[in-house]
């Protein structure tokens, strides 16, 4: 009898397929990671290429010189001027230019692709200190050097004397001085601050001023209200004015005489 054999069939477990939206959104992310990391190498070769290409060559100096040297400008620059367009420190050649004779500002830019550029603002003498220097009119005092060798106007300067820490104070009173003086017409040309604090000052009209460091301004005003009342028709034989008197003045004459207001 025949008899009927059963195979069994081993069950296969199917493996669930992926839509293919996902495939497809999975092969761009990949992609475009691939492509970033390609860029991010790309670029830093590039940078690497730029920057050994950008290293600094040039240095200008630029502005209205006529003291300021040009050569010693570059030349206290350039050992501070190091590194390549992106890293060289401008602060560093700023300063190192500032310590260059007569040079008052400074601002320094870079200049693709290998440059540097200084601009530089010279310093501007409105009086002579002493022998041989001068004050800015920021009120800085600088010795530049020979002044003559310089062909520096000093002529119509005036000098100012004082301590040696003194100079900027020396500059601020030179200037309230000048403004009371300025409405008789006179200005100072020689001012001297000593190491007591009183003041000695040489007109341009000839008449020398002596007054201490007590009020100084508000005895120069005494002298301006006396001189447009009863000073000025006798101002020419005036030699010297003593103000430091709290209620009065001293008046020295060139040719002696009794004058209202003498001792004043």
């Amino acid at each position: 009898m025949l008899q009927a054999t059963r195979r069994t069939v081993d069950q296969v477990t199917a493996v669930p397929e992926l839509p293919v939206g996902k495939l497809a959104g999975l092969a761009s992310r990949l992609l475009f990671a691939g492509a970033a990391v390609l860029l991010v190498v790309v670029l830093f070769k590039v940078a690497s290429l730029v920057q050994a290409r950008a290293v600094i060559r040039a240095v200008q100096v630029e502005g209205e010189l006529r003291h300021a040297s040009r050569q010693v400008i570059a030349a206290r620059v350039l050992p501070v001027a190091r590194g390549d367009y992106f890293t060289v420190d401008l602060e560093a050649i700023r300063q190192a230019a500032l310590g260059a004779a007569w040079v008052d500002e400074v601002v320094v830019s870079r200049r693709w692709p290998d440059g540097v550029r200084v601009q530089v603002r010279e310093k501007q003498p409105v009086a002579l200190w002493g022998a041989g220097g001068l004050i800015s009119s920021r009120g800085d005092l600088f010795v530049p050097g020979d002044l003559a060798q310089q062909a520096v106007d000093t002529e119509h300067l005036p000098i100012l004397f004082g301590p040696g820490d003194k100079g900027t104070y020396v500059m601020e009173q030179y200037r309230a001085m000048n403004s009371i003086l300025r409405v008789l017409d006179m200005r100072i040309v020689e001012l001297q601050l000593t190491d007591r604090m009183s003041w000695f000052l040489r007109l341009d009209s000839g008449i020398q001023l002596v007054v201490d460091q007590a009020d100084t301004l508000g005895k120069l005003q005494r002298f301006a209200y006396l001189y447009e009342r009863q000073l000025k028709p006798d101002a020419g034989n005036i030699a010297t004015v003593d103000l430091r008197y709290r209620n009065g003045v001293a008046i020295g004459w060139r040719i002696p005489q009794d004058t209202p207001g003498a001792g004043a």
